[in-house]
This record gives structure tokens, C-alpha cells and sequence, in this order.
């Protein structure tokens, strides 16, 4: 995962010209060469650099690959399946005691090859479908309500609810180095009501250049216990 931090420095293209020959005999002043490309490095660090939350609009692409493996009835199901969520994230400021409106638009929902969608879902229709809800500086999406609740209980088991879209990050803001574990406690209804638990593990690893922005690598390690019971096609689960 990357933090973008906005930077205050310029960005230098280098553009490249072409000029048509000189007819022969004409004189003319030689072109002075062209000045080579600065050399893309490390981004400074600097010690007053935090990642904080808060009011923005971006545009994200969230590649997703998972394997599962069920126990029902005796019986093992596995399932891999990969997606690409392409998302619009608006933190609407100023922020008051639940935190900043924020809203999440659906533009498409694109398989991986080979990736199965189960029948029931229809990713076509997802499209436009918003969250809205609350953000807290330290990343807890709450207070979430879908425009078409119908449809997002439908594709919740392949996009989820957004409820865990930001990292959580530690009072004060995120800064080169910070180490925190947080755990998570989640209810959900996916056929049955269950409860997940996730104990994560976060490292802000290194400053990066990614597609000419200046960001901040986040790493995760999460454990995760997801506990439920109830009935499935008339069968305990």
C-alpha cells in the first residue's frame, strides 16, 4: 500500500525538439545539445514529513487475489479468484466528532483471467453504486450506508464494504520508520452473522516514487479469526 504525501517541489520534463535540415550552403548557428533527463532518485526525506487523513478526492485501482479454502460437510472448497476495483474516494472536510463525510463511488469491476464471479453477482450492475459514512484521522471508515443496500449485500463477497479501504494509522500521523499493531473487531451477515477479528502488524517502510508521485510504503501483516454459526440451505453452519 502507498500514502501519497503532497510535495512542493517541481516536477522538470525534459521535451525534445526536432528542427528540419538547413539546405545546403545556408549557414546557420549550431543547436546547442539537448539537456539530458534528470536522473529519477530516492526521494529526501525529510523529518517534518507526516501522512495524515484528510479532505481529498483521488482515484484508485485496488488489485485484490484470493484463495480460500472452506470446510462444509465434510468437504473441502477452494476457490482463487482476483478482481480489479476501479474506485473514486472523496473526504469531504472539515471534519467534526465522527469524522470526515467521505464517499466511495464504484466506476467497474474487472476480473482477473481465469477468475470465476459467482452467478449471483452481477459486477455490471455495481456500477456507480456509492458508500458513504465517516472517516476518523486513524482510518475507521464508520457509519456506512449504501445507495442501493439491496445491491451492495449482493457484491459484498467480492468487493467487501470499504470498512477496512484505509490503513489505520497511529495518533499523529504516519512518519518514516513508525511500527504499531492495532486489532480490528468487525460484525458481518454473509449467509450466516459472523464476527472477524484481525490483528495487524504495520511498518512504514520507505519513501518511493511511484508514477511521479512521492509516496510513502505502508506494509501489513494481518492475522485474521472469523467466527459465525447459523443455517445454510436448511444444513448447520
Amino acid at each position: 500500500m502507498y500514502l501519497h504525501l503532497p510535495s512542493a517541489a517541481a516536477t522538470i520534463c525534459a521535451v525534445t525538439a526536432c528542427a528540419t535540415a538547413p539546405a545546403p550552403g545556408v549557414g546557420t548557428t549550431p543547436a546547442p545539445a539537448p539537456t539530458p533527463a534528470p536522473t529519477v532518485t530516492a526521494p529526501v526525506t525529510r523529518a517534518s514529513d507526516v501522512v495524515r487523513l484528510g479532505p481529498s478526492a483521488l482515484r484508485y485501482v485496488v488489485h485484490q487475489q484470493i484463495h480460500v479454502e472452506q470446510q462444509f460437510q465434510g468437504q473441502t472448497q477452494t476457490i482463487d479468484r482476483g478482481i480489479r476495483l476501479f474506485v473514486a474516494a472523496t473526504i469531504a472536510g472539515p471534519a467534526d466528532s465522527a469524522g470526515y463525510p467521505v464517499t466511495f463511488t464504484i466506476d467497474s469491476i474487472v476480473p482477473d483471467s481465469g477468475s470465476v464471479i459467482p452467478p449471483m453477482v452481477n459486477i455490471a450492475a455495481a456500477r456507480g453504486l456509492t458508500y458513504a459514512g465517516r472517516l476518523t484521522p486513524a482510518g475507521e471508515f464508520r457509519q456506512v450506508a449504501a445507495s442501493d443496500s439491496t445491491l451492495a449485500q449482493t457484491i459484498a463477497q467480492v468487493v467487501g464494504a470499504f470498512r477496512n479501504f484505509y490503513p489505520r494509522l497511529p495518533p499523529g500521523g504516519l512518519t518514516l520508520g513508525a511500527e504499531w499493531t492495532d486489532t480490528v473487531s468487525t460484525n458481518d451477515r454473509a449467509g450466516i452473522d459472523v464476527t472477524m477479528k484481525a490483528i495487524g502488524h504495520s511498518r512504514a517502510a520507505a519513501w518511493e516514487q511511484r508514477n511521479g508521485a512521492r509516496c510513502l510504503r505502508l506494509e501489513v501483516n494481518s492475522a485474521y479469526s472469523v467466527v459465525g454459526a447459523g443455517e445454510q440451505g436448511g444444513q448447520p453452519l
